[in-house]
């Protein structure tokens, strides 16, 4: 049974994929700094279900800040890992253009210092996933990318996940360490809390205010539902031929943004939409073709049609827990 070293375990992605691992008979243990994007009343009570997950199912967490360079270091030498799982980033692409020093911290140097402790400590490790992001993409330059696309990042989230990728095949040509890249998204689903259009289009409504669309509605994200990224992640760590590759994992197929507002008219009515420019910072995306990683199996179940509703009626089923809009 292989131990596996999950950072940012208490993160949406994390929590969601600790669970799913030690259901699949892996020894789970998290590191998190209990650092959330914490901006509304109700995302507190959301952070606190994430953890009564993780306490329920026995999942030990550290508490230990992946950007301090001697703490996680004694952290890792302490846990011994047979994996790492390096998920602790900032998730707010805009949080990292808003302050590119924490962005830089976060979501490079991190990284940096993870690789250091495995090289400084010859560490064994049999897999290093890291979670990478579409944004290091830019602009598609068609309607579809595959994993070897060209790279053009136009803000300091996207070059620093881009820079992170980069760094991680250095070590893996410097200390033969297997590494395994994901590159999500637009995730969303319950217990979402990192400011994604799924999840503030949802509380727009919810406390009635207008919802914003950058563009005119069309333009397109591959949106990916938790469900299928943690069946696509959990493949990546029980199939040998994950080692040393680097996969999409989304749906597979980009819908228009204007199609969220369709389906929340179907529980809220009359919503006020206003739209505004696209943001320059913001990339123009499409669809994450997902062959490699449907070629170990993987097979999504979701699209926007059957998964925003079960995230928009988790709010609505925990909407007296919440108060989002009660005054």
């Amino acid at each position: 049974m292989d131990k596996i070293l999950i950072t940012g375990g208490l993160g949406f992605i994390g929590h969601n994929i600790s669970v799913a691992l030690k259901d699949a008979g892996f020894e789970v243990v998290i590191v998190d700094n209990y650092s959330h994007n914490i901006n509304q009343p109700w995302h507190k009570v959301i952070i606190n279900q994430r953890l009564d997950i993780i306490k329920k199912v026995g999942i030990p967490v550290f508490t230990a800040d992946t950007s301090e360079e001697f703490q996680i270091e004694n952290i890792v030498l302490e846990i011994n890992p047979d994996k790492i799982i390096h998920t602790a980033a900032i998730p707010d692409a805009r949080l990292s253009n808003l302050n590119p020093s924490a962005g830089f911290n976060q979501n490079l140097l991190a990284t940096k210092f993870l690789l250091e402790t495995i090289r400084k400590n010859d560490l064994k490790i049999g897999q290093f996933t890291y979670f990478s992001s579409s944004m290091i993409y830019g602009d598609f330059l068609s309607e579809s990318v595959n994993e070897d696309a060209p790279k053009d990042p136009k803000g300091i989230y996207g070059a620093a996940k881009l820079s992170s990728e980069l760094l991680i095949k250095a070590y893996h040509n410097l200390i033969d360490l297997p590494y395994t890249i994901i590159r999500p998204s637009a995730l969303y689903g319950p217990r979402c809390i990192n400011n994604r259009v799924t999840q503030v289009f949802i509380e727009k409504a919810l406390k009635g205010e207008p919802i914003t669309i950058q563009g005119d509605g069309s333009q397109k994200l591959d949106f990916t539902f938790i469900d299928d990224f943690v069946r696509g992640l959990v493949i990546t760590q029980t199939h040998p031929d994950a080692i040393n590759c680097i996969f999409n994992l989304t749906t597979g197929c980009a819908e228009p943004i204007g199609n969220l507002v369709k389906i929340l008219n179907k529980y809220f009515k009359d919503l006020e939409v206003i739209y505004e420019p696209w943001d320059k910072i913001v990339p123009v995306r499409g669809t994450l073709t997902i062959e490699k990683l449907k070629g170990l199996g993987f097979e999504p179940q979701y699209r926007i049609e059957n998964g925003y509703p079960k995230y928009i009626e988790w709010y609505l089923d925990n909407n007296d827990y919440f108060k989002i809009g009660v005054n």
